[in-house]
């Protein structure tokens, strides 16, 4: 796989494999470990707006998201960052960004504030999801907290991966009842870790206050299927996977699996 891989610069823009389909790879990975295709049990016409899978053996319902697009590239968020740097401008009238000779600094405030420019993009994806997680539960009765929402994120570069977790983890402490496992994870887009240096895919699930102690280590097992699942269909991996546990009561086990490219140790 290594000799097919593209050069070094490009491989930020994708991955070191050919481009995945990301529902389909999902259908065949989730009839694999026991799950169902929530379409193939209730064929058309359904009367509901429904999430994509179901577990029965937990039971638990999933809903998969995939983002392939910029947020950061809609008007509302660029005209939000330039208010945010007119307000750091203010504030500082000599501060300039790196491209102008300046520091390129920003104040502590302005991370905080920046990462709220990206609420209402997400909030409609956690809103759809919720309202298709709780149509698909109340059709097959299931009233245990286990609704799942698989955030793929192949497109979304905006925000950090952790600034992605937390943001959405601040939005479902008050609202969207059903989604109680928000489950980041990437497949056509590698990211850098900190405390790493090479490219990885990630598994980051956060769950809500109502998520069932079981939930925890059902997810975490999906993970490792997950990843062994991959190497059937995009070659092995070149670094065994690696388990974070996470400090937080409602952030479960990072896991990610790793590929080293010629040269990119840095």
């Amino acid at each position: 796989m290594l000799a097919s891989m593209p050069s070094i610069p490009d491989f930020w823009e994708g991955g070191p494999h050919d481009p995945v389909d990301v529902e389909a790879t999902w259908r065949e990975f989730v009839r694999l470990v026991g799950g169902q295709v929530v379409e193939e049990l209730v064929p058309e016409p359904r009367g509901f707006e429904n999430a994509d899978f179901l577990f029965p053996a937990v039971p638990a319902v999933a809903e998969l998201k995939e983002i392939e697009t910029e947020f950061d590239r809609s008007p509302a968020v660029r005209e939000g960052f330039l208010a945010l740097v007119c307000r750091v401008m203010e504030e500082d009238p000599g501060w300039r960004p790196l491209l102008l000779g300046g520091s390129g600094r920003y104040p502590d405030w302005f991370s905080r504030e920046f990462v709220r420019l990206f609420r209402p993009a997400l909030s409609r994806v956690l809103k759809k999801a919720n309202r298709q997680l709780r149509a698909t539960k109340d059709h097959f009765k299931i009233t245990a907290a286990t609704g799942i929402l698989v955030f793929v994120n192949d497109g979304f570069t905006g925000l950090e991966p952790h600034f992605v977790r937390a943001l959405a983890s601040d939005l479902l402490v008050n609202s969207y009842s059903s989604i109680d496992c928000f489950l980041y994870i990437t497949l056509n887009r590698y990211v850098e870790v900190a405390g790493s240096d090479v490219p990885r895919l990630l598994w980051m699930p956060s769950y809500s206050d109502r998520a069932p102690d079981s939930l925890v280590p059902f997810v975490d097992d999906l993970g490792r299927k997950w990843f062994d699942f991959l190497e059937t269909r995009i070659g092995p991996f070149t670094i065994p996977r690696e388990e974070v546990p996470q400090a937080n009561d409602n952030t479960g086990t990072i896991l990610s699996r790793a590929i080293v490219l010629p040269g990119e140790k840095r």
